[in-house]
């Protein structure tokens, strides 16, 4: 079989982002979910590690044995294969076949990066491959003796040398001729972005050697690395190498909607994150104070809906809110995430210099607005509630808070703009129109758009209007029509 590896050269404006075990950040590692999350966030090539069973199927598995999926010291090459399958299902984690990976890869249209960590198992791999006529597809190795085995024998596909930390890996390349070299050097110090420097670039380039990196999940690093002439670059989440203010400077503003709840679960630091590293401006979060004065972050008056505790969150003690599973409603992986205090998201946003949307559900408005403001300025945070008189007392004791109206509650945009002279106005598919935005624009005022639906149609009317913010549920939805019309233009 011949297959043209011209594709690793191509030109590209970014690194291409390449999931690690599947967005692991989100989902088990090298499980099917994992992978599908993967494909939501945009990832160019999934990182697969194969381990052959002892009846001879490749499966995807990171370690040699079981301990970490389901407990059990076995060696997945001591066990038939239906056995790893049962022992992982029962564990919530089902490990599958190689060829299942390949098959959902075929289907979404995504690279592959194998890691080679068992000879016996690569080689099956790369017969199953073969055998698919899979052709964006990378062989990984650490072992520079077998990466010039593969070269040797005539691998059909580019083979990509891993290297660690204190390793020379042009010294490695000139014995091995990989086709890509890989530096593993994530646990090299705080920022390993900088031993890529000059000189490392113009040794790979002299070798006619693309460059991927270790799998990075710090934002500085990340970012720096974006900005590195290197092919791809590792993440457990893969959202965070192609954030989506770098690709649309100029779009609209963009709320995720009780965080990326389509990744983790809601109003969590997990969906806030999320959010964040995805390159997401804004994150909108509900606030509900506790029998004790606490301020903490859910949608409900309840807890019954997403958390392990039931009854209204009023009548509850921080203690026990906190302690509630507000994880597994989503899934499993997320089974240890907590309902936060209001102070830990507003530590998360400005860590990742991220904004807030803060709707007040049923707490002290002037409590949590001084909150707030004693984490972030007043641009980096805007309030609304279905109280009115909840506005009003913000803005006689704030008069500069960043204020937000709905027009639909009012009986002209006049009036909404009476009411406590809001600084953003939130429309909705059925009142969003030319008119009515340009009007916001012309008195010197934010629109925004609320659309918590998935048609795509829809999305791409409410994109058409040019509002100053989006607020979503589905954002990546959004981000890939944009990306289609970038294309559409960028074409004609």
């Amino acid at each position: 079989m011949l297959i043209s590896q011209d594709w690793i050269r191509k030109p590209r404006a970014r690194p291409l982002s390449i999931a690690h075990r599947g967005a692991s950040a989100y989902g088990f590692d090298n499980t099917l979910e994992a992978y599908r999350l993967a494909h939501h966030l945009e990832a160019d090539l999934w990182e697969v590690d194969v381990h052959l069973t002892r009846d001879g199927v490749v499966v995807a598995c990171h370690d040699a044995d079981l301990r970490a999926v389901c407990g059990d010291r076995r060696a997945v090459a001591d066990l038939d294969y239906e056995e790893v399958v049962r022992l992982s299902a029962n564990a919530g984690r089902e490990i599958p076949r190689f060829e299942a990976v390949i098959d959902l890869a075929t289907q979404l249209n995504a690279g592959i990066y194998v890691d080679a960590k068992v000879q016996p198992a690569a080689r099956a791999a790369i017969e199953v491959l073969g055998a698919r006529e899979f052709e964006r597809v990378i062989i990984g190795t650490s072992d520079p003796e077998f990466c010039r085995h593969l070269k040797q024998a005539g691998c059909p596909f580019a083979v990509s040398l891993l290297v660690g930390v204190g390793q020379d890996p042009f010294v490695l390349a000139d014995q091995a001729k990989p086709d890509l070299i890989h530096p593993c050097w994530e646990r090299a110090g705080a920022r390993p972005d900088r031993l890529l420097d000059a000189a490392f670039f113009a040794k790979a380039d002299m070798r006619d050697l693309p460059v991927v990196t270790w799998h990075e999940e710090r934002p500085d690093v990340a970012a720096a690395l974006c900005s590195l002439p290197v092919f791809g670059i590792c993440s457990d989440a893969p959202e965070l190498i192609r954030p989506y203010h770098d690709l649309f400077p100029d779009g609209p503003v963009i709320v995720c909607h009780r965080g990326l709840r389509s990744i983790a679960p809601e109003n969590t630091l997990a969906s806030v994150r999320a959010a964040f590293s995805a390159g997401f401006q804004f994150a909108e979060i509900d606030v509900h104070e506790t029998a004790d004065g606490e301020i903490v972050v859910l949608h409900d008056d309840t807890l019954d809906r997403t958390t392990s505790l039931s009854g209204l969150v009023a009548q509850r003690q921080f203690a026990e809110v906190s302690a509630a599973d507000a994880g597994s409603h989503h899934g499993s992986f997320f089974a240890k995430e907590r309902v936060p205090h209001l102070r830990q998201v507003l530590e998360l946003a400005e860590q990742w210099g991220g904004r807030l949307y803060v709707e007040l559900k049923q707490a002290d408005p002037l409590k949590v607005a001084r909150l707030v403001l004693d984490h972030m300025t007043l641009d980096r945070a805007f309030f609304w509630s279905f109280e009115s008189s909840h506005m009003r007392a913000l803005r006689q004791a704030f008069p500069d808070a960043q204020l937000m109206a709905r027009p639909q509650d009012y009986a002209s945009i006049d009036a909404c703009l009476a009411d406590y002279q809001p600084q953003i106005l939130e429309f909705n598919v059925e009142n969003a129109t030319a008119e009515n935005l340009s009007e916001i624009r012309s008195a010197g005022l934010q629109s925004m758009i609320a659309y918590m639906g998935r048609d795509p149609r829809l999305m791409g009317e409410m994109i058409a209007l040019k509002p100053d913010i989006l607020n979503l549920d589905e954002p990546f939805l959004a981000r890939s029509l944009m990306s289609a019309d970038q294309r559409l233009c960028e074409s004609e």
